[in-house]
Parts: C-alpha cells; sequence; structure tokens
C-alpha cells in the first residue's frame, strides 16, 4: 500500500475515478512482485512515474512490473554463471573490466 501511495503521489489528485478502489488495485498488482521490483517500479527517479505523463492503468502497472521483474530474472541468471555487470555491460567471467 505505502509503495502504490508513493506512485499515486507523483500523478495530479484526482485523475482516478474512484481513488480507494484504484489504490487497491495498483497495491493488489505491486503485491504480486518481489520487493525489488516494487521499490524499483515505484521510484519516481527510475519507475514508471518517469516514464507514464497520466495515471497508469493496472495494466500498464502490471507491464511495468514484469518487465524489470524479466530483468531481475536474467540478471540473475548472468550473475550465476559468473558475469559481472560493470558500466551497464556484461563482462565474462575471468576478464578484466
Amino acid at each position: 500500500m505505502k509503495a502504490a501511495m508513493m506512485l499515486f503521489g507523483c500523478y495530479r489528485k484526482g485523475d482516478a475515478n474512484d481513488p480507494e478502489i484504484y489504490t487497491a488495485a495498483i497495491a493488489a498488482t505491486l503485491a504480486d512482485f518481489p520487493l525489488e521490483v516494487v521499490q524499483y517500479v515505484t521510484d519516481p527517479r527510475t519507475g514508471i512515474a518517469s516514464k507514464v505523463k497520466f495515471l497508469p492503468t493496472v495494466a500498464e502497472v502490471r507491464e511495468f512490473c514484469e518487465r524489470h521483474s524479466d530483468w531481475c530474472k536474467a540478471r540473475d541468471r548472468m550473475i550465476a554463471k559468473g558475469y559481472r555487470l560493470v558500466d551497464m555491460r556484461w563482462v565474462k567471467p575471468g576478464d578484466a573490466a
């Protein structure tokens, strides 16, 4: 709920038709994802508020969460193989940065 409120605080007041239902729907959607994903998508510097100008739909929030969740899973697979992320580039195991 706190993350949902952070997201909504980045938009004009009154954009949702029913703010209580909208907040509950977004909170329920965010609850389906790991904390790392929720923090990323609700942070005004990295998340949906920095990319979507109007109050996002539940579907948009879910899509944004799914994209970041997929990125986190791919990152974790690369790390498990021994790769390192240096300056937004993957470095092979044993290679210098």
